[in-house]
């Protein structure tokens, strides 16, 4: 099949593609007149595949809306057994390259050149997939007017600059919010965008159920079961803001350091996340973010870094282990967190935190020395 730019074959997961041979940088990536595909993006397909193959509902319809290559699509039928695949790309060489993906892994599937927003008003699926080059903020509407009571949505969002706090009037003017940029801006991002996910989905008399939301490399992820809204009421939504200790506390949204609306629910389901393990195909990457997952699963929004304890403290923070188990020993959960190297996730109040971590640093709050280890 002759296409009019060059081609590779690159194997991903348990596929082999056929994608543009284009040059390639860390990152976003750059859009080019060609059908999209980023290797970047390999640890999003990992973790997704996994997902999609414990995933809470049975899947028959599945739509893969703007799919480019068809990398995602093929990878959910190889590794996620998705019965009925359909796969969308508004470009016109899309069509011929994910058919000759299809064909390549011996698949069968549908393949439409369409206006995704038209799609979805006109066809249900069991579980759609939103992966589009910039913020999927102009597909949301017509996603959640069409899915159906307990219908599954998969959404990526790359422009974590504004949702991050790099750009706060961009994040402003494109979800409605006012974000942080800040150890945690990651973890606010993604609530942002859950937290507009929610409104979006009560705007058409539905709520949002993550299943699993994530951050990695360039990109905020999120799963989720779209529920009927008179059958079940929405989750929390809330402004915050950081106090002079740091901590994250309740805040008005007309306060000017209001953080939010941001989503106060859990990024997750425990008891499935809890199922998920890596398979023969699961990158390195991606298997460290799912054990960290499991930690994570249900502890409350927010987290603490030791650097910023220990900068608070003008002290030195101790080793990670040492502060975890500190926390666990007097009666708390902690866990890691994948939003951050030196994160730590925990349920206990904010003082106990800095009570805790100041009792096992290497030096003491006025910069004394202490037990090294």
């Amino acid at each position: 099949m002759e296409f009019s730019f060059p081609t590779t074959e690159v194997a991903e997961g348990a596929a082999k593609l056929l994608v543009p041979d284009v040059p390639r940088r860390k990152g976003p990536g750059a859009k080019g007149p060609w059908p999209f595909y980023n290797p970047t993006m390999a640890v999003n397909r990992d973790v997704s595949a996994v997902l999609l193959a414990k995933w809470p509902h049975t899947l028959g319809d599945v739509l893969d809306g703007l799919a480019a290559t068809g990398a995602w699509g093929v990878r959910m039928a190889l590794e996620a057994r998705v019965p009925r695949l359909a796969f969308n790309d508004f470009h016109p060489d899309a069509g011929s390259l994910i058919r000759a993906n299809l064909e390549r892994n011996g698949l069968a599937g549908e393949v439409l050149s369409r206006d995704l927003r038209k799609l979805f008003a006109e066809r249900p699926f069991d579980y759609a997939d939103i992966d589009p080059f910039g913020p999927p903020t102009p597909f949301l509407g017509t996603a959640f007017r069409a899915a159906r009571d307990g219908a599954g949505l998969g959404i990526t969002a790359t422009d974590t600059a504004p949702l991050c706090g790099t750009y706060p009037k961009t994040c402003l003017r494109r979800y409605v919010a006012r974000p942080l940029r800040c150890d945690q801006g990651h973890e606010i991002g993604l609530r942002i965008l859950l937290g507009y996910l929610e409104r979006v989905a009560q705007a058409h008399g539905k709520v949002i159920r993550p299943v699993l939301a994530f951050a990695a490399e360039h990109f905020l992820r999120v799963h989720l079961l779209v529920v009927d809204g008179l059958q079940e009421e929405g989750g929390p939504v809330a402004y915050v803001m950081r106090d002079g200790r740091g901590a994250f506390v309740a805040a008005d949204s007309r306060h000017p350091d209001a953080i939010g609306p941001l989503w106060m629910g859990p990024l997750s389901d425990p008891a499935v996340v809890r199922r998920l393990a890596p398979s023969e195909w699961t990158g390195v990457p991606a298997q460290r973010l799912l054990a960290t997952f499991h930690g994570e699963a249900d502890l409350p929004p927010f987290f603490v870094t030791t650097d910023d304890l220990a900068r608070r403290s003008r002290g030195s923070p101790p080793r990670m282990d040492r502060f975890l188990e500190s926390l666990r020993s007097s009666g708390f959960r902690a866990a890691r967190t994948h939003f951050h190297p030196r994160g730590v996730k925990t349920d206990a109040p904010f003082d106990d935190v800095v009570r805790l971590f100041d009792a096992v640093a290497p030096s003491g709050p006025t910069g004394g020395s202490g037990p090294a280890s």
